[in-house]
């Protein structure tokens, strides 16, 4: 896969995209409200279980 002359060896990995918006948006209930809706709809269980347990353990929900 390339973006016009970048070379992109792997594909991002979804679930750390996930995380970093959740970072970027943590002091926003609102908002990692609906990034975590996003997020959830769009991994794996595995990987949903994963952001969830990251969750727990990093935020106060």
């Amino acid at each position: 896969m390339s973006i016009t002359g970048i070379p992109i060896m792997h594909l991002p990995n979804a679930l750390e995209q996930y995380k970093t918006l959740i970072r970027h948006v943590h002091a926003e209930p609102m908002m990692i409200r609906r990034a975590m809706r996003i997020a959830f709809r769009n991994l794996n269980p595995k990987e949903s279980i994963e952001l969830r347990d990251w969750l727990e353990n990093r935020y106060q929900l």
